[in-house]
């Protein structure tokens, strides 16, 4: 392996690590966000009568209601940020290695559409709302069953924490990690495919993700190498599959939910790649 090779992957492994630093960040503020909503409903509920039957229950479901609709609103709008960095680290997957190997295409490939990044990013933002809204749905129906005297108030607040707890937290890291990762590889193919315009000899190879259990058939393709317009082909329990990229908007959701996997750009040679400089 010559030093442009060496040069070449170092660029792309850190390239690849932007979007797992993005997944946790936005992670991370979405669980905060989670955290706070889940303290003031907690306040919202000690500060009301221990006899239920007391409770102003309209009053205290719109007290809720309007904590949970601030919740979905802040996490849309660190999604939809979250969107534009992972869109902005898919093209750097295959601008910066190129660079780093002696190869600089930017201003010279043909610009990428975002228009398929709006679409994303409104889909993905409607989707984190949602939990807020199921999550309002769910404590509305807590608390008539408290209501109605089915079920003891301490068995409501319970309920209220463990529906804004794992339930709500693992739905909204399901949408962060798929639709994130989901808007990076359309980048990355999308700029993949514009490179291919003035680089010759560009591919694209599977890698599969570090998750303890994936699934076999995303293990199998690991390193499966293809050129930069065609499909792998992965072989699932249900017959073969044929994804463009790991997260492909056109493949079945049980093939891209949850999926760790990414694709990464391979030159043929390059040799063939430091020959075709087009800003030589």
């Amino acid at each position: 392996m010559d030093e442009q090779e060496r040069a070449f992957r170092r660029a792309r492994n850190a390239a690849a690590q932007a979007r797992t630093a993005i997944l946790a960040d936005t992670r991370a503020e979405v669980l905060r966000l989670l955290k706070l909503a889940r303290e003031r409903i907690q306040a919202v509920l000690a500060a009301q009568p221990t006899d239920y039957q007391q409770w102003y229950l309209p009053q205290l479901q719109r007290e809720i209601e309007r904590a949970l609709a601030e919740l979905g609103e802040s996490s849309a709008a660190a999604l939809s940020d979250a969107a534009g960095e992972a869109w902005r680290a898919g093209q750097e997957l295959v601008d910066d290695p190129l660079e780093a190997a002696g190869v600089r295409i930017a201003g010279v490939a043909p610009a990428i559409d975002t228009r398929q990044l709006f679409a994303m990013r409104a889909f993905m933002t409607d989707r984190i709302k949602d939990v807020s809204v199921q999550a309002a749905n769910r404590i509305n129906a807590e608390l008539g069953l408290t209501a109605i005297g089915a079920q003891p108030v301490n068995d409501t607040v319970k309920r209220v924490a463990e529906i804004l707890g794992e339930t709500s937290r693992d739905r909204a890291f399901t949408i962060v990690r798929t639709e994130l990762s989901r808007a990076y590889a359309v980048a990355a193919q999308e700029r993949l495919t514009a490179a291919a315009q003035v680089v010759p000899g560009l591919k694209k190879e599977w890698r599969r993700s570090g998750k303890l259990h994936p699934r076999p058939h995303h293990r199998d393709a690991n390193r499966q190498i293809v050129d930069y317009d065609q499909p792998f082909t992965l072989v699932s329990p249900k017959g073969i599959v044929k994804l463009m990229f790991p997260h492909d908007p056109a493949a079945p959701a049980g093939e891209t939910i949850n999926c760790g996997c990414i694709m990464l750009p391979r030159p043929t040679s390059f040799r063939l790649v430091a020959a075709f400089n087009p800003n030589r």
